[in-house]
């Protein structure tokens, strides 16, 4: 029989065949007449290397495992099978964190919600909080933030803990939120001198609002990777903060608050007793 034909008993495509080949898998009959003519033999082993493949087996691993017929599968059959194995259920587990994801999405699409990796409540917070805006560039502020934070979400970085912090906030921090996002917005056009006032009040925005919910804050934080992990997250969130603002006042007012957030006395008791 000819290729075409090989293929076509096999439930295959003439490429495959040849790739079959091309890897070892399918010895190449001789030429007669001019054209390869393929006998019974070579259907039977290409339908069992395509058995094999269906099966779950990598071709590297069929090149190991295949015997001619007749002849009992090598001792290094078990290994590849096992390997092959585990294969398959790192990807059935991948499948069913896909599939509880796309649940999860199905009911977002179904309530009219938007497709977002943030949870409903963080979502809700950012429409609410860039509603209040009174600038573009206020506006813009938030969704910075609102991006470095799909960025944490897709990364599995966002806790639970964080919807609990945001349960916490009411118009109190609403106010101050748009006194933060307006004043961090004056910023990229800000003198020296007055960039310098500006990051003021900020920081005493921003220790205010630490005040009202330290504990909060302190669990939100403890649940955050530490260690080489953390070193690495924090490296990325600092990385897109200097992407998306740029400017050199507003780079000043964000490593001072990091500063201040570290150095805060209440913040370190609450986040020990978090870990606690």
């Amino acid at each position: 029989m000819r290729v075409k034909e090989l293929a076509d008993l096999a439930e295959t495509t003439v490429r495959t065949v040849r790739h079959y080949h091309h890897v070892g898998l399918l010895p190449v009959p001789p030429v007669r007449a001019g054209v390869r003519e393929y006998d019974l033999f070579h259907l039977a082993r290409l339908l069992r290397v395509r058995w094999l493949a269906e099966s779950g087996l990598p071709l590297a691993a069929i090149r190991e495992v295949l015997t001619e017929p007749g002849t009992p599968a090598p001792e290094s059959a078990a290994d590849e099978l096992r390997r092959a194995l585990a294969s398959v259920d790192a990807r059935i587990a991948q499948l069913q964190l896909q599939r509880g994801e796309l649940v999860r999405l199905l009911e977002s699409a179904q309530l009219g919600r938007r497709l977002t990796p943030l949870s409903e409540r963080a979502t809700d917070l950012y429409d609410r909080v860039a509603a209040l805006m009174s600038s573009e560039g206020a506006r813009r502020a938030v969704e910075v933030e609102r991006s470095t934070m799909v960025f944490l979400a897709v990364h599995g970085l966002l806790p639970p803990s964080l919807d609990d912090l945001f349960a916490d906030l009411d118009t109190t921090d609403d106010a101050d939120a748009v006194r933060l996002f307006d004043g961090f917005a004056a910023l990229a056009e800000a003198s020296d001198a007055e960039a310098d006032v500006i990051i003021q009040r900020l920081l005493d925005i921003c220790g205010s609002m630490l005040g009202r919910h330290v504990d909060a804050v302190a669990r939100f934080v403890a649940d955050l990777p530490h260690g080489f992990a953390g070193t690495a997250v924090w490296a990325s969130v600092r990385r897109l903060a200097r992407l998306g603002f740029p400017h050199a006042a507003q780079q000043r007012f964000l490593d001072l608050f990091a500063d201040q957030f570290v150095a805060d006395q209440r913040t370190a008791a609450a986040i020990e007793g978090a870990r606690a």
